[in-house]
């Protein structure tokens, strides 16, 4: 019984010394460099807010995101819509309100919905044979 007892507290601490080894090799954080010179470590992220009184809807695998916006006109009145997906996507207002020419991706295209009264918006965008939806609500809330 005692060579058990043994056996399983060396296992034990052989465990725990290989955790502690590898908890002290892997670890997140800044690097060695970053650290030594005393600078924060940067982002990969190169994405800039939009201007103010800009809201952006992206075009992303088939969909707008977001699909379903709302607005107070008073801090949003313009919305970009960028095309972020392969496709070539041309945006139009349900009623007429608006069309975008085609749009590339990278490429983006600007409403200024303060030029229309407050309301519900829908527009769409197709793709071959699906139609893909999308809304401002620009009303006042309610």
């Amino acid at each position: 019984m005692k060579r058990n007892a043994v056996s399983a507290a060396l296992i034990v601490v052989g465990a725990f010394v290989i955790f502690a080894v590898i908890g002290l090799t892997i670890r997140s954080g800044p690097s060695e460099a970053a650290l030594e010179s005393n600078r924060k470590p940067t982002t990969t992220s190169t994405t800039e807010p939009p201007p103010e009184g800009v809201v952006v809807v992206r075009i992303d695998n088939g969909s707008f995101r977001p699909s379903n916006l709302q607005m107070d006109l008073n801090e949003v009145w313009i919305v970009e819509w960028v095309n972020e997906d392969d496709q070539t996507y041309v945006i139009q207002g349900r009623k007429g309100e608006f069309e975008s020419p085609p749009l590339e991706k990278g490429d983006r295209f600007q409403f200024d919905f303060s030029t229309l009264e407050p309301g519900i918006y829908r527009y769409f965008a197709e793709v071959g044979a699906q139609r893909i939806p999308g809304s401002v609500d620009t009303r006042p809330d309610q």
